[in-house]
């Protein structure tokens, strides 16, 4: 590649992100070469250079739109899928439920909606690979033996059937709740015997699908410091650990598809295995968690991964910090969904209530 062919490959790039911001904002639809090269400062005549035409950047587009969707699947695939074709769908509907996709998915579906009537325009193909696409990641959720067979996938078309349905659903009313829970309600149909498995104190398990731990606080401070101190690796450190907990963070990506890796080791841990509280060992819990929803000021969502050999412990725990300006300071709600049934509920919105507790103390103090 020569040196102007790299200068244009990179201002290529450049101006297809710029495009992408602005169909996100605009859509596809009414979409014109001089309105949108005056928008992102360029001209009509080098957008038909760098892409060839109007269909081949409409293409690019759709390409770029799709690999935000891929992103989030490959990222649910990682997540430990094996644990199940309903945590899979949780996970999915978490990022599909998050305010932050609103606008990626409106291209999406306006994508999807104008591929269905065929030809070979530059909308071709882009719902019969989006299909493709989710349905390999929830065949990865099924046990080998039953994605093969017709009922898995039937199984798994009925998911792909329900949670598209009640996308353009949240995406017409703006209703989350509601559509989470008619997603939620689908998802417990999809539960396993093992998700009610005895926790290990030794009581029946909570199912993790339906159950919502929460806790909330009004802190002492802006809504922006609050989400500055959700992001900042030493402040998480010195808040987030519940009472009788100190916290290590180990890895530290701070982005979406980011996140980091804690070590919560608790204080004064009896040392007998069989009084011990630890998840990961006698005295720790390892958890790895991942942002996978952040709207600045708004609400920050992870997802949570214990490392444990107890099967109580296992799957992928997703947490909204919900923020909003209140009188003397801000209102933070806490919810965690999806909540291992080893994990007792009480404990844990005791362990939550904790947190915020010091969230509120090292703010105000800061402050």
């Amino acid at each position: 590649m020569t040196p102007s062919d790299r200068a244009d490959s990179a201002r290529k790039q450049q101006l297809l992100e710029l495009a992408y911001a602005h169909v996100l904002d605009h859509g596809l639809a009414d979409m014109s070469l001089r309105p949108l090269a005056e928008a992102i400062g360029s001209s009509p005549r080098v957008l038909l250079f760098l892409f060839g035409s109007k269909d081949a950047l409409v293409q690019a587009l759709l390409a770029r739109a799709r690999q935000d969707e891929t992103g989030m699947l490959e990222a649910v695939h990682r997540a430990r899928p094996e644990h199940g074709l309903a945590r899979t769908g949780e996970l999915v509907w978490s990022w599909l439920s998050d305010p932050g996709h609103r606008k990626v998915l409106t291209l999406w579906v306006e994508g999807y909606s104008r591929s269905l009537s065929g030809g070979a325009g530059p909308w071709a193909g882009f719902a019969e690979r989006t299909i493709a696409d989710w349905l390999e990641v929830f065949a990865a959720a099924q046990p080998p033996a039953h994605r093969d067979t017709p009922e898995g996938l039937a199984e798994r078309t009925l998911l792909l059937s329900v949670l598209r349905g009640a996308l353009l659903d949240l995406l017409a009313s703006r209703d989350e709740q509601r559509t989470t829970a008619a997603v939620t309600a689908h998802l417990r149909t999809l539960e396993s015997p093992a998700d009610e498995a005895p926790t290990k104190r030794g009581g029946a398990g909570n199912r993790s699908t339906g159950r919502a731990d929460r806790a909330a606080r009004t802190v002492a401070a802006p809504p922006a410091a609050v989400y500055a101190a959700l992001l900042d690796r030493a402040s998480l450190e010195a808040w987030l650990p519940p009472d009788g907990m100190s916290g290590r963070i180990e890895r530290w990506d701070p982005r979406p598809g980011g996140g980091f890796r804690m070590v919560l080791t608790y204080l004064g841990a009896s040392v007998d295995p069989a009084g011990s509280p630890g998840k990961t060992s006698d005295a720790t819990d390892v958890v790895d968690v991942r942002y996978t929803g952040l709207v600045p000021s708004e609400r920050v969502v992870q997802q949570a991964v214990f490392e444990s050999d107890d099967p109580s412990y296992a799957g992928t725990m997703t947490m909204t910090w919900d923020l909003a300006a209140a009188d003397g300071g801000t209102a933070v709600t806490v919810t965690a969904t999806d909540v291992p049934p080893g994990i007792d509920q009480a404990d844990h919105e005791a362990g939550i209530a904790s947190s915020l507790a010091h969230l509120a103390s090292y703010l105000e103090t800061a402050g």
